[in-house]
């Protein structure tokens, strides 16, 4: 557990903002069921738009950054983004990250999955400075919502609004940063809408690292009938972006100039360029007080092209699928009650790969080097059974049933044609005591991830039988954790807090090696680790925050043809994570936060041989905001990086050399002192 010693000296240091309190007001649908964040038994975060308000707005790492338990490392420093949570994830970088970015965590957007049914997550849909509010669920919840839920990231549209308004917001900063972003907040009838575009764009410190963005997004909920008992929400998006990537760095190659981009990834321009749509329906229903129902149905179409790993690649893909949970609350006794929950989830993503080689300026060449359907169907349904009784105790069971379906044809050569299917039972079970503002719980509960799609592909002599990799499996994890988190107000303020300790043991981890060009399962692992956030409200005017973990990342049982690695740390994890800030609301509408994070040292690869250093980074903003009965203003300077510390933004996991023997490409550079200024006007 974090010492208050330490915790003491984050809260002098100066962290983005993680709410903890009051908790009773904030219903959270961690558990797939709404439940109020205080009687949640597992561990859950809240970020809301006012702590990532003086940021660039254009990548998740200016939302949850601070967040316990989360590692969020930007690539390129634009929306790229690697997101970890309790060690769920790492092995997302290299390579193969460029066909997605994020691995066994769930993204969904206002409850709509924007993770694929092989675990895989492109970001192109998060449009970080539209959501109001962001849910992070740091428990495995495999149990609920099945395959790659190692964590669970929902972003959220606040609907809840009297009066129609018209917000602009501009921004730009250090490297090339704009953003230009407009919303329509409208009332029609008892229906409440938002529409909005923005249009980002950044230069890049590195070279060959510039991003555009511009996406639209329409947000429709409404009652049916004449009661509020059914609500429907539609869903629209719009989503063109492209992004160069720089590619790592040797360390030779860092030090002498961190501002280059890896010649391979610049004579190959590897790039990634996608158009995705997305159209989305909710429906919720009241039988009753007691009982309800609620169904989401989707459909994304999507065009993606990129350089990649010396190919022109162009996909066209249909994700569509859909959800359903229905709840059931009943009095049993006085004093006692039951809920029941169920629900199943459908998803299937099909379509054409068509591969290229490149000409020598990166661009396609006339040369087909592939042409195959790849399709992936993941199903799954769950029953979950909670009692509370005297309104503290709570006992919580879950057991869910996945089957993951892929299905590769080759139509050059169609003896590799090829399916595989993954099936698991995942189970899970917890127990809860809340007493006024604080909650005790402890839950033990499994773990499924499959390889994703593009992780299957099976290395020499293999890819001359068979399109999929004989030797991977499914992941399985078992998670041991146990938390607490609450408030209280006394003579010296108001305290939140939010702790735990988990203990995760996995079978068959997934592992990337040769650049990540193909992936090899590890016998065992074990993550341990104490994760704490402390909020302290000495004055109406003064916050302080910190949040900090420590963890123990190691293979228990991990060989294969190139060594024995049993009882190496696992890579791409640092033992320490710290954040901590200070904010200051002064009159006239003016505010001051200044705040710090940092990471220790981790390794690169699999044999500890290649690490990075430690680091801390100094941020500040200055903040005004005036509001009129009708207009409202704000503006806000910032800057991060103040001491222009030098810096790893992440590292390819076992990293290739560009000739056999020669130096190691696993770096890719931070982002040095920068500035952002902005202003937004709301009529």
């Amino acid at each position: 557990m974090i010492s208050p010693l330490l915790l003491s000296v984050l809260l002098a240091s100066g962290v983005p903002d993680t709410l903890v309190v009051p908790m009773r007001e904030i219903v959270v649908s961690g558990s797939r069921v709404r439940e109020s964040l205080l009687r949640t038994p597992a561990a859950v975060s809240v970020v809301s738009r006012a702590q990532y308000a003086n940021a660039r707005g254009i990548g998740l790492d200016d939302m949850l950054v601070g967040v316990p338990g989360v590692l969020v490392q930007s690539r390129g420093g634009a929306q790229d983004v690697r997101v970890t949570i309790r060690g769920y994830g790492a092995r997302g970088n290299g390579d193969r990250s460029n066909a997605g970015s994020m691995r066994g965590i769930r993204i969904l957007s206002d409850g709509i999955p924007i993770s694929e049914p092989d675990g895989r997550t492109a970001l192109d849909l998060v449009d970080v400075g539209l959501a109001d509010r962001i849910e992070i669920s740091r428990s495995n919840l495999s149990a609920l919502y099945g395959n790659a839920s190692g964590g669970v990231v929902n972003l959220l549209t606040d609907l809840d609004f009297n009066d129609s308004y018209l917000s602009v917001d501009e921004r730009g900063g250090s490297f090339g940063l704009r953003r230009d972003q407009v919303a329509y907040g409208f009332v029609a009838a008892r229906g409440r809408g938002q529409l909005s575009a923005s249009n980002s764009s950044f230069d890049g410190w590195r070279a060959h690292s510039t991003s555009q963005s511009a996406q639209a997004r329409l947000r429709f909920s409404a009652p049916l009938g004449d009661s509020n008992s059914d609500r429907l929400l539609l869903i629209g998006d719009f989503a063109n972006n492209l992004i160069r990537f720089p590619g790592p760095l040797t360390r030779a190659e860092y030090d002498a100039n961190p501002e280059q981009a890896s010649p391979i990834y610049v004579s190959r321009d590897e790039r990634r360029w996608n158009r995705i749509g997305r159209v989305a329906g909710s429906l919720e229903h009241l039988f009753s007080d007691r009982q309800s129902v609620s169904l989401s149905l989707f459909a994304e179409p999507k065009s993606l092209q990129r350089s990649e790993r010396a190919r022109y690649r162009d996909f066209t893909r249909f994700h569509v699928g859909g959800q359903t949970v229905w709840s059931l609350d009943t009095p049993i006794h006085e004093g006692l009650r039951s809920r029941t929950a169920a629900g199943a989830d459908e998803a299937l993503q099909d379509g054409s790969i068509l591969f290229w080689n490149l000409n020598p300026d990166g661009t396609r060449s006339t040369t087909i080097r592939a042409n195959k359907r790849e399709g992936a169907n993941s199903a799954g349904g769950f029953v979950q059974q909670a009692f509370t009784w005297n309104d503290r105790w709570m006992l919580q069971g879950a057991l869910r049933y996945d089957n993951l379906w892929y299905v590769s044809q080759d139509f050059l050569d169609p003896s590799l044609d090829a399916q595989k299917h993954f099936t698991r039972l995942t189970p899970k079970v917890s127990v809860s005591w809340t007493r006024l503002e604080h909650t005790v719980f402890a839950a033990l509960g499994g773990g499924v991830e499959a390889p994703a799609f593009n992780e299957i592909d099976p290395p020499p002599p293999y890819d001359e039988t068979t399109s999929f990799n004989p030797f991977l499996d499914a992941m399985h994890s078992t998670t041991y954790e146990l938390g607490a988190r609450g408030s209280l107000g006394n003579r010296f303020g108001r305290w939140g807090y939010d702790a735990g300790l988990y203990w995760i043991d996995t079978d068959n981890d997934i592992v990337p090696w040769n650049g990540g060009a193909y992936f090899y399962t590890a016998g065992r692992t074990r993550r341990r680790g104490a994760e704490a956030g402390l909020d302290w409200r000495p004055t109406a005017r003064l916050t302080l925050r910190g949040t900090g973990t420590i963890s123990k990342n190691e293979y228990l049982d991990y060989r294969n043809d190139v060594g024995d690695f049993s009882g190496n740390d696992m890579p791409g994890l640092p033992s320490v994570m710290w954040s901590a800030s200070a904010r200051m609301e002064l009159p006239r509408g003016v505010g001051v936060t200044v705040s710090n994070e940092g990471l220790g040292e981790y390794f690169a690869d699999d044999q500890n041989s290649v690490r990075t250093f430690k680091y801390g980074l100094l941020h500040a903003s200055l903040d005004y905001a005036v509001r009129g009965e009708s207009l409202g203003f704000r503006a806000f300077v910032s800057g991060r990086n103040l001491l222009d510390k030098d810096h790893f933004a992440s590292v390819f996991i076992n990293p290739l050399s560009d000739t056999p023997g020669g130096p190691l490409r696993y770096i890719e550079p931070g982002l040095p002192r920068q500035f952002v200024a902005g202003a937004s006007l709301t009529y």
